[in-house]
């Protein structure tokens, strides 16, 4: 019996397998045959085995060749769907012309020279600018007058005024009890008149006694005691009469009446009360008030007497004066100098008010430019300076500078230049912050306006 066993299979663990001589014999033959059949095969031009060794890959192409153009198509519609700003780099991506020697290609050059925005453009021009100083002050009375009381020990019946009022020199402020002073003014008139009487008797009594002291009918020291007497009852008379001319006074100076005319600031007279020493009434004379100032020693020499100013008020209202006085000394604590000006009359100006002025030294012609033209970035003021440049093919552009500068004073929509620009001068009118430094603008064409 033969084997069917492949004699090269191996049994499991490499273990060969065993035949018997029969089969070795098989084996041999079997080796004969094909080594027959393979030296025929070399001369036979197409054979199954021919067929059998094509490669197995070759089926795979179709597929190989449909992802590639399924990946090209998503690639053009994901291109497609790119928002505009990419378009830049997109064709510098794909674009099929190579680098400059500087490295930057055509599309690049494109880019770069387009105009981000078109400006209008100024130049910095000469204006008649108020050279003013500005400083701080109160507002005061320039003179006042104080009212007292002239009557001792009697209450105010009636008070007339009050703080704010206008007043005529002369008129009636307060009225005071004049009840009581009535019955003191009789009483002094009683005083009075028991004086006389008493002085009268006693100057008869000394004019009958001194003819007697002639004849030595009395003795001198006698003579002197009337004479005494009769001087004690006019002196008692003089006494009388002055307290009676108080009281007469007093009647007088029941009404309070104003020294000068003016505004009264401060009242503190009040019915009922007994005045004291302090003032019953202060009076602004005249309602004139001044500012008081202090001013920087090192700029007082530009100010004169004369020199006017405005003086600000509430709601948005000013008070025209000018300076009166310069004081001669500075504060001992701010080392300032005080400076008064006399304000005009104004009803919304009142004393205490702390306001700004601004002291009018004239006109000054300065360089200015355009307060929309100024850009401030980091607590630093900048313009943006156009200048004319040429390209790589020879164009002209113009391109913006981010430059800085340094102001004064505004002066409504312009503001004083204080170092002059270099070069032409030509700034953007307006929108500078929607620029940057390098950026290419176009030049907006103005139309000159037509003259009347």
């Amino acid at each position: 019996m033969t084997s069917n066993s492949d004699p090269n299979k191996k049994l499991p663990n490499d273990i060969p397998a065993v035949t018997t001589s029969n089969n070795l014999e098989s084996e041999q033959s079997a080796t004969s045959d094909k080594k027959d059949a393979v030296s025929n095969s070399e001369f036979i031009p197409y054979s199954t085995e021919a067929v059998k060794s094509k490669p197995k890959w070759i089926w795979l192409l179709p597929l190989l060749l449909l992802t590639l153009l399924m990946g090209l198509f998503a690639g053009r519609m994901w291109g497609e769907k790119q928002p505009k700003g990419s378009d830049a780099n997109s064709e510098r991506s794909v674009s099929p012309q190579m680098s400059t020697a500087t490295g930057v290609t055509e599309v690049e050059k494109e880019v770069t020279s387009k105009p981000v925005l078109t400006v209008e453009t100024v130049t910095p021009s000469q204006s008649s600018v108020a050279n003013d100083l500005t400083a701080d002050g109160t507002i005061s009375p320039e003179t006042t007058s104080t009212v007292n009381g002239k009557v001792n020990g009697v209450a105010i019946d009636r008070v007339l005024v009050r703080e704010g009022d206008p007043v005529k020199k002369g008129q009636v402020l307060a009225v005071f009890d004049t009840d009581a002073m009535k019955q003191q003014l009789i009483q002094a008139q009683a005083e009075l008149a028991e004086a006389e009487s008493s002085y009268d008797l006693a100057k008869r009594d000394a004019e009958r006694v001194l003819p007697l002291l002639k004849i030595n009918a009395i003795s001198r020291q006698e003579a002197d005691r009337y004479v005494a007497t009769a001087n004690q009852a006019a002196a008692s008379v003089a006494a009388s009469r002055a307290r009676l001319n108080n009281q007469n006074l007093n009647m007088q100076n029941a009404n309070v009446t104003a020294p000068v005319s003016g505004v009264i600031s401060k009242k503190t007279a009040n019915v009922g009360s007994v005045p004291g020493p302090e003032p019953l009434f202060t009076i602004i004379e005249e309602g004139k008030l001044e500012w008081q100032a202090q001013v920087d020693p090192n700029k007082v020499g530009q100010i004169n007497v004369g020199t006017p100013v405005e003086v600000s008020l509430p709601n948005n209202q000013s008070v025209m004066g000018k300076v009166s006085r310069i004081s001669p000394t500075a504060e001992n604590g701010s080392r300032q100098i005080t400076i008064f000006a006399s304000l005009a009359r104004n009803p919304n100006a009142r004393a205490g008010m702390y306001q700004r002025g601004t002291f009018k030294l004239g006109n000054d012609a300065k360089m200015t430019i355009p307060v929309s033209a100024v850009v401030t970035q980091d607590g630093y003021d900048y313009v943006m300076q156009v200048k004319a440049v040429k390209d790589a093919n020879r164009n002209t552009i113009y391109r913006v500078s981010q430059v800085k500068v340094k102001l004064g004073e505004r002066q409504g929509d312009r503001v004083v230049l204080l170092e002059p620009l270099s070069g032409a001068g030509n700034i953007v009118r307006q929108g500078g912050s929607f620029l940057s430094d390098g950026d290419i603008v176009r030049i907006a064409e103005t139309t000159p306006k037509p003259v009347a």
